[in-house]
């Protein structure tokens, strides 16, 4: 019969075995680790329009992908309804 200190000390070394060292949120995003993918666009606008969102948003400190990623991300959360309607159907 193992001894309780025997016993204690298997126990130990189980939970290291199974200890799983967690990363940083900004590792995993900058690593990229979760095999997603950036998805890139492609966009045919009109220069006049093309040169005012570019001077808006250098006048506003952003950059003209991150004014497009904040539109798409707005779009998304406005219309995310409309698909919990399709999936009710």
């Amino acid at each position: 019969m193992a001894s309780l200190l025997d016993k204690v000390e298997a126990q130990e070394q189980s939970q290291k075995n199974t200890t799983v060292k967690k990363k940083s949120a900004s590792l995993t995003i900058a690593n990229n680790s979760d095999g997603s993918k950036d998805k890139q666009i492609s966009a045919k606008v009109n220069d006049r329009v093309y040169g005012l969102f570019t001077q808006i948003n250098k006048a506003q400190g952003i950059s003209n992908n991150s004014a497009l990623n904040m539109l798409i991300s707005r779009y998304v959360r406005e219309n995310k309804g409309i698909l919990d309607e399709e999936n009710l159907i």
